[in-house]
């Protein structure tokens, strides 16, 4: 008894025992933010400047300086020596890291290319936990390659009295691998034929570890599904069997609500109601509405998949738009089925408009109507982009095309045709992204809503201009829009320090009048932009000026996500 009382004292001392603030000084090559994590400590972020820096217990402080020891072990400092000192309120810690370990050599005896897997050369500082996840990319980069039950070995040898390491790394393919058996397992309300068909691995097809991830990608893309987990057994030397498992979500209603502003849109709310798994089978069925400065719509939305990867649904909705010189509100539907292959997407649709214009500055520009159009639609996309929000490499292709025929149920003779594609390589510690667009529009009979025209200028078009200030303009100063547009971006993405990156940007547009743009006279501007990392992807700021004219012709433009 006496005992149990004596540790609850000793715990109860720790846990009411002062409190005084951790700082580093001295630790050149190692940031405070690291040391701050390998104690389990967060160190607040720049604009956290109302917290103060994480406190310890002076009780503590002799724990604390072993493990600092260890982790700048892990980061090639064998040496390194650590004294605290109290300073008021504040604990101080000052680091010698004294020389750290070399690499002095690096072999390799391998089948496959690793360039850029081995996150070392020689010359860098031996750091142990780049090391064993080296052995980890390395079976990985195998096992994207098919070869499932590779060997791998890799060893380093330190001499703590010179301050060197070798590292040796030897691995081999062994055979070629695919996917055996396929089993599905989902609860009873989710049908296994349609996890089936959205799981893009398949029997007898070449293994990759690239397929399983793309396999929970697809999965998680259904907000139906909680937790998927995907278990592989290599079940001969070259087989691999994999176990699919599903988990709903218990609460399938979700109240959404967000706030946010985008240079183009201005200040926006939007609300919303989603049900995750309507009736089972992981179909989706969503009430939303946003309102934004220039844009107020509401929308509802059913999204059914069904077995070999198609999908059906539709989308109706109400929508508000002030465009400059007019406004328009439209009610609208689309019928959809959708094919999914791969990165290869296909969709065909109905498209019904009912459009009014309103609001007209210049009613012979932007006529007071009432339209109604049905157009049937047809997309393609295929996307192998590492990631949508911030990518690295990859590339992308989208094709759409529409139109319609001037009847007792459809206003206008059209068609309209836009497509689009880009690339993101990395090269070193930089991104290289290349982007081109291209649109037409025929109209030829009947009347067309004049949205239905291109506008440029803007975040996601020409940065050296505001949100459709790009072309001629009427007497008022309204854009008349175009007819047909090429534009083509060129980025280049770099890191700066910590969580925040840059771009430089070159942005071009040409416009015009008839089926094609006239490309004698284009739209050209440059810029650069700053990125701060977050959870949900890059915030951005981009400033943008036309390269003729800079000083009179600029725009600011801010968003969340690289644009591409």
């Amino acid at each position: 008894m006496k005992k149990k009382f004596f540790l609850f004292l000793f715990f109860a001392t720790l846990l009411f025992g002062e409190k005084l603030q951790l700082l580093f000084e001295g630790n050149l090559h190692v940031k405070s933010s690291e040391l701050y994590e390998s104690l389990d400590l967060s160190e607040p972020s720049f604009y956290e400047f109302y917290k103060e820096k994480p406190s310890i217990d002076e009780r503590t402080l002799d724990l604390i300086i072993q493990t600092l020891k260890e982790y700048y072990k892990t980061r090639g400092f064998f040496g390194a020596e650590i004294a605290s000192k109290k300073e008021d309120s504040n604990i101080v810690l000052t680091i010698k890291e004294n020389e750290p370990i070399i690499i002095k050599h690096i072999s390799n005896h391998a089948e496959l290319d690793f360039n850029g897997v081995i996150p070392f050369k020689v010359g860098d500082f031996f750091d142990s936990n780049k090391f064993t996840q080296s052995k980890k990319d390395i079976r990985h980069l195998y096992a994207n390659h098919s070869y499932c039950n590779a060997s791998v070995d890799a060893k380093a040898w330190i001499d703590i009295e010179k301050n060197e390491a070798y590292v040796h790394y030897e691995s081999k393919k062994n055979q070629e691998c695919r996917f055996g058996n396929i089993e599905i397992i989902t609860p009873k309300n989710i049908d296994k034929e349609i996890v089936r068909s959205i799981v893009p691995i398949r029997k007898d097809m070449e293994f990759s570890s690239q397929s399983i991830t793309k396999s929970y990608e697809e999965l998680y893309a259904y907000e139906g599904v909680s937790k998927a987990i995907i278990d592989t057994e290599v079940a001969k030397e070259n087989q691999v069997n994999a176990t699919v498992s599903i988990i709903q979500n218990e609460n399938p209603l979700r109240f959404e609500f967000g706030v946010g502003a985008s240079s183009d849109e201005g200040a926006m709310t939007s609300i919303g109601l989603l049900h995750r798994n309507f009736l089972g089978d992981l179909k989706t069925l969503s009430l939303k509405s946003k309102v934004a400065q220039i844009k107020q719509n509401v929308v509802l939305n059913f999204d059914m998949p069904l077995t070999n990867r198609n999908f059906t649904g539709f989308e109706t909705g109400y929508e508000n738009e002030q465009f400059l010189g007019f406004k328009e509100y439209k009610f609208f539907s689309t019928l959809y089925l959708k094919q999914k292959k791969d990165n290869h997407i296909l969709k065909e649709s109905i498209v019904f408009d009912q459009t009014k214009t309103y609001e007209s500055d210049d009613e012979a520009l932007f006529p007071l109507n009432r339209l109604f159009i049905i157009s049937p639609k047809l997309e393609y996309a295929y996307d192998t982009r590492d990631k949508i929000l911030d990518p690295s490499s990859g590339y992308f292709v989208k094709a759409e095309i529409m139109g319609s025929q001037n009847s007792a149920i459809s206003d206008a003779t059209y068609y309209k045709f836009k497509t689009s594609g880009g690339t993101i390589h990395s090269l070193d510690n930089t991104i290289l992204a290349l982007r081109a667009e291209y649109g037409t529009l025929k109209l030829t009979d009947g009347a067309l809503p004049t949205s239905y025209r291109f506008f440029a200028g803007g975040m996601h078009s020409n940065r050296g201009y505001g949100y459709r200030k790009i072309g001629p303009v009427n007497s008022l100063g309204d854009p008349l829009g175009f007819d047909s547009i090429m534009e083509a971006t060129a980025e280049l993405r770099f890191k700066v320090y910590g969580d925040f990156g840059g771009v430089v940007f070159n942005d071009n547009s040409f416009v015009g009048e008839s089926s094609a743009p006239n490309y004698a006279n284009g739209y050209h501007s440059a810029g650069f932009g700053i990125r701060y990392k977050t959870p949900i992807g890059p915030i951005a700021v981009d400033i943008g000026c036309d390269i003729k004219d800079p000083l009179e012709q600029y725009a600011i433009h801010f968003h969340i996500g690289e644009l591409f």
